[in-house]
């Protein structure tokens, strides 16, 4: 989907762009800045997750992101004709998105070949425990900015390190590192500052998950451009619903165990639901 298929549109009928992440704030080295006492200085991300999904994250801002009106708590989607209001500015969301056309066939020669690549990643999931209950338990402006600001913090830790969040989930996010020696290095540095993170108390409770493996890319320039696909995306996501029931906050496969720089202990050999045949050993920091 090219950037102007998809944008956000002010009253007055000036438009942004987005492409892959387009950050609000009030800070310049947003892409949109907003000149308002009540924008904070990094405030919000409107985020594409694959081809035609949009989502809103809020980072944890004092005065909040609404989308219809409704104050964002956790990673909302978005969809064509949503105001999304941040201070005193309204933005519309506009998706232009073809139904139904019909494209004339063309020789094979004329078609554009859509590049498939396999990468080798460090993968990670992130994942807010009991999120069901804690949205019960906190009032939505509390909510809302205990998740905003956990978001941002780990953004900072992941980017700061060469890695990237490819995507964001309701209560959570899917982060990688494409495993060259940039890479490598970056997450052994990450994880240790996503545990202090995790222990301080002064986000939501979380887990992580961590495994190495290889995922499929296409059609983008870069990993961060595409939805990440493939068997061992599916294996880092079952690890999360295992790490759950082990209770366990952090939980490494063997196969990032053996290339992970890092203390670590063996938790036990467990199996997948509905994926392994055989029992796997499992890791935690030590």
């Amino acid at each position: 989907m090219s950037e102007a298929e998809v944008w956000l549109e002010s009253r007055d009928g000036r438009r942004w762009p987005i492409s892959m992440t387009c950050a609000i704030g009030r800070s310049a080295t947003n892409d949109i800045v907003l000149e308002d006492g009540r924008v904070s200085r990094r405030h919000a991300l409107v985020h594409r997750q694959g081809e035609t999904e949009h989502w809103v994250i809020d980072l944890g801002s004092g005065n909040g992101t609404y989308i219809n009106g409704r104050r964002v708590t956790l990673a909302t989607r978005i969809h064509d004709g949503d105001e999304l209001t941040i201070g005193a500015t309204s933005l519309v969301f506009r998706q232009r998105i073809s139904r139904g056309a019909r494209t004339p066939t063309a020789p094979v020669s004329e078609q554009t070949l859509i590049q498939v690549k396999a990468l080798d990643c460090w993968l990670l999931v992130a994942d807010i425990k009991g999120s069901t209950a804690l949205t019960q338990r906190l009032p939505p402006t509390e909510l809302a900015v205990l998740v905003g600001k956990w978001i941002a913090g780990c953004k900072e830790i992941i980017e700061r390190e060469a890695g990237a969040i490819n995507k964001y989930l309701g209560d959570g996010f899917f982060a990688y590192w494409i495993a060259d020696a940039r890479g490598s290095s970056g997450v052994t540095r990450a994880l240790p500052d996503l545990v202090v993170q995790q222990r301080s108390g002064q986000g939501p409770p979380f887990r992580l998950a961590l495994h190495k493996g290889i995922v499929t890319v296409g059609g983008g320039a870069s990993a961060g451009e595409d939805s990440l696909s493939g068997n061992d995306v599916i294996r880092v996501f079952r690890m999360e619903k295992l790490a759950s029931a082990l209770k366990e906050d952090i939980l490494i496969s063997a196969e990032a165990r053996r290339e992970l720089s890092l203390s670590c202990r063996e938790i036990g050999s467990h199996r997948l639901e509905s994926f392994d045949d055989e029992d796997r050993p499992f890791f935690t920091l030590a």
